[in-house]
């Protein structure tokens, strides 16, 4: 790992993958300095919501990273992350979005020896400037009540343990793409939380994949504007979420080192 600050620990939590994780990355965690658990519930669909929330109850830190598995980041990544850690704040960002061309120029022995930045080019850091000023606008927009922004990226951002516990964590009654990221958001900002960008100089970039919805429709649309209507009333508190888990299906953990 060619972050500059290691994390206290890594969490891999697997959304019922059909294919053979441990042994596919058994040799490289191996090699780390902080401990590694391998989080798997079983294959009932797209289940993110609960996946990630599976993660979150085998955490022992107090600030919780989620990153997509489809990322690589610059090594000051983690570093920026704790460095502008507050109470009830979430930290958020944008990726760099590499195409297929250049995702495949992307090998292992690169991303190992951190040689793939070149590829980054003035356009994407572009991207990435705008947006950070915007969420700044946006940021002290919010502070006066005028928008519950910047938006969550829910593959990309930090929450503080402490505040998903208040709003329950993920709410595990999204199943199937889509929504649930806006749900979490909106209830930390329900909570008093705020959202936070900090990422002008320090990045994640996102390897060109077939999207997972393509062409498809995101199913939790009414489940959403109802849930939506709730917490505006101030029912930021999901039913179902970290202290009672949607559904009897069990997850294993697994120490890798």
């Amino acid at each position: 790992m060619n972050q500059s600050i290691k994390p206290d620990e890594l969490i891999l939590s697997d959304d019922g993958s059909e294919e053979d994780i441990i042994n596919a990355i058994s040799g490289i965690v191996r090699k780390f300095e902080f401990p590694v658990k391998y989080v798997k519930q079983e294959n009932k669909g797209f289940r993110l919501a609960k996946a990630r929330n599976n993660g979150v109850r085998n955490a022992v830190g107090d600030l919780i990273i989620f990153l997509d598995q489809d990322l690589i980041h610059t090594p000051g990544l983690i570093k920026t992350f704790i460095m502008n850690k507050k109470e009830k704040m979430f930290l958020t960002g944008m990726p760099v979005w590499l195409d297929e061309e250049q995702s495949l120029k992307i090998t292992e022995q690169k991303i190992i020896s951190n040689d793939y930045l070149h590829l980054i080019d003035e356009n994407h850091i572009d991207g990435i400037v705008k947006q950070f000023k915007k969420d700044k606008i946006y940021y002290y927009l919010h502070k006066l009540k005028l928008t519950n922004k910047p938006r969550m990226r829910g593959g990309f951002c930090a929450i503080n343990k402490s505040d998903l516990e208040k709003i329950n964590g993920y709410d595990e009654k999204y199943i199937g793409w889509g929504n649930e990221d806006d749900d979490v958001a909106r209830r930390l900002y329900q909570m008093g939380a705020e959202g936070f960008n900090p990422f002008r100089d320090e990045y994640t970039i996102h390897l060109y994949h077939p999207s997972s919805n393509a062409g498809g429709e995101r199913v939790n649309l009414e489940y959403d504007a109802i849930r939506d209507r709730e917490i505006k009333k101030g029912k930021y508190r999901c039913e179902f979420g970290l202290d009672k888990p949607y559904g009897e299906d069990a997850y294993t953990v697994i120490k890798l080192n």
